[in-house]
């Protein structure tokens, strides 16, 4: 289940520190470097050039190392909350820069006439208005700049009030600029904090959403896996590894049909291990189980080509299926499979036909008819079973059979 999660205040300040560096590497360098054009050029036929110039480049290289600073400052370091520099970095260097615009102004006030002395004022007013989007992510660095801007010009202003006519409006227009300036932050500042918030919880909620994805791709896989070995189960012996009956079912029917449409030949052979009974009763049934995981071994030997299978049918009964296998050929695996389970040489003091355990075979070997189902040779294969039981054991009797279509 998904959920608004709670982003620490930590985060949030670590965010917002993050984006007031983004806002001033560039943004503010940049309105801070126009600024001192404007006034250059408004003050250049009235200033000492050679000082103006020096002014100038001096705070143009202070602001090309800040942005280099903040450069540096990003591509080492995204945890900006354990540095607590990183804010009193900030809020220095907007000191500093508030503190340049309000020298600047008390050093003109001694060369420019009124109206350039004002515009110069206007030109810096415009950049702390300009200087709020780009600073307000933390509202105490934007404050900074106008306590030592906007503030310090109204109150340098107020205190020479009778130097120049309009120095009472211009301390009352800063004055009012500086409260809307600190109002309009708080707002700006916090509708900054509503949306980094949101971000953050967003970018959280994703993170989660992917994780689950994830997790439920892997549960899927896992799923997937389990009903493939359910599936297996529920067709496989446990105990042999064989197919079992529904095993069997599962693939006999594509077999025949495909023999059927090239009318080419199959061999069912129908298998039991002699005198079993005893065995267990003699040696105990952990040790019948043994008997029967060697025997399937050797039956899943035999049965290593493409449509070949052996299965148990209960017991110590088994088929084994070969397609395309003729006359011959399955008269020869029918005496190799009885051979090599004698071969094995598993003692069996209580059997009546040997001193190891043997294995009777009845072998079924056809065309298949298009109405002929597997059941019908499955049948006429037990009843070749049933005769070589009856005539000795440990042999296979071989027929070929035209079976007649069940109605």
């Amino acid at each position: 289940m998904l959920y608004q999660r709670r982003i620490a205040e930590n985060q949030v300040v670590s965010a917002k520190l993050e984006l007031q560096l983004r806002g001033s590497r560039y943004a503010g360098v940049g309105t801070h470097v126009m600024g001192m054009a404007a006034v250059a050029m408004a003050t250049w036929f009235v200033v000492d050039t050679l000082t103006l110039l020096t002014a100038a480049l001096g705070f143009l290289v202070l602001n090309l190392w800040w942005s280099r600073r903040i450069n540096k400052t990003l591509e080492t370091n995204r945890h900006f909350t354990q540095r607590p520099t990183v804010m009193n970095e900030l809020l220095a260097f907007a000191a500093i820069t508030g503190l340049f615009w309000t020298s600047a102004v008390v050093w003109l006030d001694a060369y420019l006439p009124d109206m350039t002395y004002y515009l110069v004022v206007m030109i810096i007013a415009l950049l702390s208005v300009v200087n709020i989007a780009v600073s307000v992510a933390v509202r105490p660095v934007y404050l900074t700049y106008i306590v030592a801007s906007l503030v310090a010009m109204a109150l340098w202003l107020a205190w020479h009030a009778d130097h120049r006519p309009y120095n009472p409006v211009a301390t009352v227009t800063l004055s009012i600029l500086s409260g809307f300036l600190i109002i309009a932050s708080d707002w700006m500042s916090r509708s900054f904090s509503e949306m980094v918030e949101t971000s953050l919880e967003r970018a959280a909620m994703s993170k989660d959403l992917a994780s689950l994805t994830e997790s439920l791709k892997t549960r899927n896989l896992q799923l997937q896996d389990a009903r493939q070995q359910l599936a297996q189960q529920a067709t496989i012996d446990e105990l042999t590894g064989l197919r079992n009956r529904r095993g069997v079912n599962m693939v006999i029917n594509d077999e025949m049909a495909r023999l059927k449409r090239s009318q080419s030949p199959m061999t069912v052979m129908a298998i039991d291990v002699d005198h079993f009974k005893s065995y267990n009763d003699t040696y105990g049934h952990p040790a019948g189980d043994v008997v029967l995981q060697r025997l399937a071994n050797v039956m899943l030997e035999l049965t290593e080509r493409a449509g070949e299978f052996a299965a148990r049918m209960g017991g110590e009964e088994f088929i084994l299926f070969f397609p395309n296998v003729g006359d011959e050929d399955a008269a020869n695996l029918a005496e190799e499979l009885r051979s090599r389970i004698q071969g094995l040489e598993i003692i069996h003091e209580t059997s009546q036909t040997a001193e190891h355990v043997t294995i009777s075979i009845g072998v079924l070997c056809c065309v298949p008819d298009w109405d002929v189902e597997f059941d019908q040779l499955l049948k006429s294969a037990d009843e070749a079973l049933y005769t070589s039981k009856t005539t000795g054991r440990n042999r296979f009797t071989f027929i070929e059979a035209e079976l007649e279509s069940q109605d």
